[in-house]
Formats: C-alpha cells, sequence, structure tokens
C-alpha cells in the first residue's frame, strides 16, 4: 500500500512541474532576425493555430546615451519601447539592460527594471528606462550600445490604462535644474480607486527618433473618475538632446494593492 501511494505521489509531482514549468518568454536585442531567414509562407499554407496565439515582444526604438558630471562621474541613459508584435495580451516582467564598451566588454548592467504599462495588448507599446552611474569608467566616449533581456508572457489581464491630458514639456533654464521635465494631468477612467499610477514620458526628436524616457507617478490614492497632477524629471537624460525633443507621448497605468 506505501509503494502505491509512493508511487501516485511521483506521478502527482511530475504533471505539476510539467504543468508549471515552460510557460514564460525571454527576448533580447542581440538575438538574429528569425522571421528573415525563413521563408514566408504561401498562400495554400495556414499558419497553426498554436503560433497565432504565441506572445510576442520586440524593442522598435532605444537610445542610450553617456555623459560625465562635474565631479568626473560618468553617468549613463539607456531607454527602450516595447511593442506587442503578436495577437494576444502580454505581460512584462522584468528588463535588464547591458551597457556595453566600443570594445565590446560589459561596462555594467541595470536590473530589475519595470515597463509602463506592465501589459501590452496586441499593437500596443509600453516605455522603459534607467540611468545609473558607470563605475570605473573614466571616459563616457567608452560608451557603445545598450542591450535588453527581458521576460514576457501571455496574460488574460486587462491594463488599467488612464487618461493623460495638457501634457507639456519644460527643458532646463539653466544648469541646476533638470534637463526636462514633463508635467500634466492623469485621470483615473476605470471603475475602481487606483492606490498607486505610475507614468512614463517618452521623448522623441522630430524624425521620430526616440531621445529618452521619464518615469514617475502618483502614489496617492485617486478615485475613480478624479483627476491627479504629475510632474516628471526623472531619470536624467543626457542635457545636449534635451533641446532637441519635438514630441511627448505619455502613457499611465493604475494599480491596487
Amino acid at each position: 500500500m506505501n509503494n502505491f501511494y509512493l508511487i501516485l505521489l511521483a506521478l502527482g509531482l511530475s504533471f505539476s512541474l510539467t504543468a508549471c514549468g515552460g510557460g514564460n518568454h525571454a527576448g533580447d536585442t542581440n538575438a538574429p532576425d528569425e522571421t528573415s531567414q525563413e521563408e514566408a509562407p504561401t498562400e495554400s499554407e495556414s499558419t497553426p493555430e498554436e503560433e497565432q496565439s504565441e506572445p510576442k515582444l520586440e524593442v522598435i526604438k532605444s537610445t542610450g546615451g553617456a555623459w560625465i558630471d562635474s565631479i568626473d562621474t560618468v553617468w549613463i541613459h539607456s531607454a527602450a519601447i516595447f511593442e506587442n508584435t503578436g495577437d494576444v495580451p502580454v505581460e512584462i516582467g522584468e528588463t535588464q539592460m547591458n551597457f556595453k564598451g566600443k570594445d565590446g566588454s560589459i561596462l555594467g548592467t541595470a536590473s530589475m527594471i519595470y515597463s509602463v504599462p506592465d501589459i501590452v495588448a496586441p499593437g500596443e507599446q509600453a516605455y522603459i528606462s534607467e540611468t545609473t552611474m558607470l563605475e570605473g569608467v573614466a571616459d563616457p566616449e567608452e560608451y557603445a550600445e545598450t542591450t535588453y533581456n527581458f521576460s514576457f508572457d501571455s496574460t488574460d489581464k486587462n491594463a488599467k490604462l488612464l487618461e493623460i491630458s495638457n501634457v507639456k514639456g519644460i527643458p532646463a533654464t539653466n544648469e541646476m535644474s533638470s534637463p526636462y521635465r514633463v508635467t500634466g494631468i492623469v485621470k483615473n477612467t476605470t471603475d475602481s480607486l487606483q492606490d498607486d499610477i505610475r507614468i512614463s514620458a517618452a521623448l522623441l526628436a522630430e524624425d521620430g527618433t526616440l531621445l529618452g524616457i521619464l518615469n514617475g507617478g502618483v502614489d496617492v490614492g485617486v478615485n475613480s473618475g478624479s483627476e491627479a497632477g504629475f510632474d516628471l524629471s526623472y531619470p536624467e537624460i543626457p542635457r545636449e538632446v534635451a533641446g532637441q525633443v519635438k514630441t511627448v507621448e505619455v502613457k499611465a497605468y493604475g494599480w491596487t494593492w
């Protein structure tokens, strides 16, 4: 009898591991473009239903810039725009940024970075950004590019996207102020109180080039139908690109405890 129960326990554990494993997906900006290497399906071929429902997430725009401050510390700002290029909603997990030197070495990394919003419907976008010191780097010219590793999975959740209005971009007025600020109003268009609101603003040049992304939020609860102001200036972007900003696109989503 004991052996019988041990066999049942082993079978149950095996089933549990099978059901829980393999659910997550990983992406990066170093992988080759597999779609360009494969032949496109002919008219007589059909895409399997499983492939159509596979979650897909890509980095469609990114930027990175390094600079040195008055006490000879080298800083790096990197930002990227994700797009859901699949047919199912996607929940984005953590992102890691890898700051690469011109010699191919890693100058530093930044991990546990989360997007705004964290859930994207097909065709929708999300923003991520980070500014950090590059320890042990003496010259910003050593920096070459930033690559990205990120996790995501399909989801049946809906992003609680909120309404944005009265957006205003404010470049620095002096050397002591933040290089660029974005202010505006966010409205809770859901039917429930939002305990916390995350906001992200993509800064774009006239030709659509991504220059940087600012993050922030509203930390107090906002009732359904109510509004709150926001003022974004973090993370700091390279001062020399602030004057190139022509368009500001803002995303916001809410969540409850």
